[in-house]
């Protein structure tokens, strides 16, 4: 592939495409056991070795020699420290590779929502943006990477200490065979040796014992130094997913809290196919209404939703925006404070119903586009691994279904039909929520329930928690109303 700059720094997609290789060679690695020392092999041991927990010195009682235990006894003691829960290992293992394959399909969906979104824009700046789009879509495929790497890692380590187990326990049982024979013979000769024969049979056994634990220590200490080599790749590949997050980051502007590089657009872009100032409008932190010639980079600042930053009455013309089915477009006008159907404007003497802690919404808002769609939830979902939520629990696209019958994709939808608007409490943002219900389980560091990412991690953790599932949280929302833009 050949690429050319205007200087020596790598751009960002080559910085992107140098990150992705370095995960897939990193991830290539785990996958070829290139981490296992001389001596070391995974086979076909069925995984449920790790979880037995028997008595490994058991033939030995069972075949009346029971007193011999208590001499050695110590062989025990690696094959129960060895001892492990089977479920949780490829549990985890199973869903780190699903959570690869769900970041796959999102940068997939990505790039598909943004070339056939930005068919009809034109211009520079319309150029730039479909570089950064690829650029994080790749970007993307490095963080899919990384998660199947640490899937192989987990599903390669347990497989590992299966086979070591095995091994202990194929040892063990030799031994153990060994010494009942040694004590039938000592047996045989008590009569001619007065019991003499008996001692010495304990000490053969106590030495074949010694030998054994010798062989297991030596393959202990060799399945412990090949842990320790996929721990050390596995790390490496953490400190790539530290680089593509920055990176992925840096596109967006808001690589350290920063704006990023501006880039202006000469003349309109020609936004057919996607609202372009509903991408701003829940991007930009000071993006003003109407206006379309501003950077194509996000920052993920939210301050705009915070209620009080505003120094104006928010306004709320009529528009008839699509609408899903659980979610109700504020509507009203004038320059006064937003109204609501059978509601008198703020500030009159009739009933006017709360709008809960966190206020209304900025503006009456608009669905936004496929594309700030994906990478909304992109974030969300990294976000919730992070926090610690099983990534086998996270579908992206269960929650990007979620948010179109929710709120249409509207981060300002409001449903003041709802039967909890009449107690102050109308759901609200991408995945209509109540004010109650998001100070419940909102993540630290993400206390807007007008951003868009902010909604969604606190609706994924409610939906967790009330329905155990993001299906059947789908499910109560019942089927769109309504086809989406």
């Amino acid at each position: 592939m050949t690429t050319t700059t205007t200087s020596s720094a790598p751009t960002a997609e080559q910085g992107a495409a140098n990150l992705t290789s370095d995960v897939r060679s990193a991830k290539d690695a785990i996958e070829r056991g290139d981490w296992l020392d001389a001596g070391m092999a995974i086979s076909n041991v069925a995984m449920d070795v790790i979880s037995i927990a028997g008595d490994p010195l058991g033939a030995a009682a069972g075949a009346g020699f029971g007193w011999i235990i208590e001499h050695i006894s110590f062989l025990r003691e690696p094959f129960d420290a060895l001892l492990g829960d089977v479920n949780s290992i490829t549990g985890s293992a199973q869903g780190w590779m699903k959570a690869g394959q769900e970041i796959t399909a999102v940068a997939e969906r990505y790039r598909e929502a943004a070339r056939t979104e930005t068919c009809g824009w034109s211009g520079p700046a319309s150029d730039y943006y479909r570089s950064a789009s690829a650029t994080q879509a790749q970007g993307l495929d490095a963080l899919a990477q990384v998660s199947q790497g640490i899937g192989q890692a987990i599903q390669g380590a347990g497989q590992l200490l299966a086979e070591v187990r095995k091994t202990v326990l194929d040892f063990i049982n030799k031994c153990v065979q060994k010494v009942i024979m040694i004590i039938i013979e000592a047996l045989a000769a008590a009569w001619l040796s007065f019991g003499a024969s008996i001692a010495q049979g304990i000490v053969r056994s106590v030495a074949e014992a010694v030998q054994t634990a010798q062989k297991i220590i030596s393959k202990i200490q060799t399945f412990i130094s090949s842990l320790q080599k996929i721990m050390q790749t596995v790390q490496k590949i953490v400190n790539l997913a530290k680089a593509v997050k920055q990176l992925l980051e840096t596109i967006g502007g808001r690589a350290n809290r920063t704006q990023g590089a501006n880039t202006t657009q000469p003349a309109a872009i020609d936004t057919t196919g996607i609202d372009a100032a509903a991408n701003r409008r829940y991007s930009q932190a000071t993006a003003p209404a109407g206006n379309y010639t501003q950077t194509t980079h996000r920052d993920y600042s939210y301050d705009q939703y915070r209620p009080g930053t505003s120094t104006t009455q928010p306004n709320y013309p009529q528009t008839a925006p699509l609408t899903p089915s659980r979610y109700q477009a504020p509507t009203g006008g004038g320059t006064g404070g937003p109204s609501y159907p059978t509601t008198a404007a703020p500030g009159t003497p009739s009933p006017v119903p709360s709008f809960g802690p966190s206020g209304p919404p900025p503006d009456q808002g608009a669905p936004s586009s496929r594309v700030d769609r994906a990478r909304w939830i992109g974030d969300a979902v990294e976000i919730l691994i992070n926090h610690g939520v099983e990534p086998s629990k996270i579908d992206a696209d269960q929650i990007a279904r979620i948010v179109d019958r929710a709120s249409g994709g509207n981060p300002h939808a409001m449903d003041m039909q709802d039967p909890n608007a009449a107690n102050g409490f109308p759901p609200k943002g991408m995945m209509q929520i109540t004010d109650p219900v998001f100070q419940q389980h909102q993540l630290p560091g993400h206390p807007n329930i007008w951003a868009p990412v902010d909604n969604m991690l606190a609706g994924v953790m409610h939906f967790l928690a009330q329905w155990g599932s993001l299906m059947e949280a789908m499910n109560s929302f019942g089927p769109p109303t309504a086809p989406r833009s």
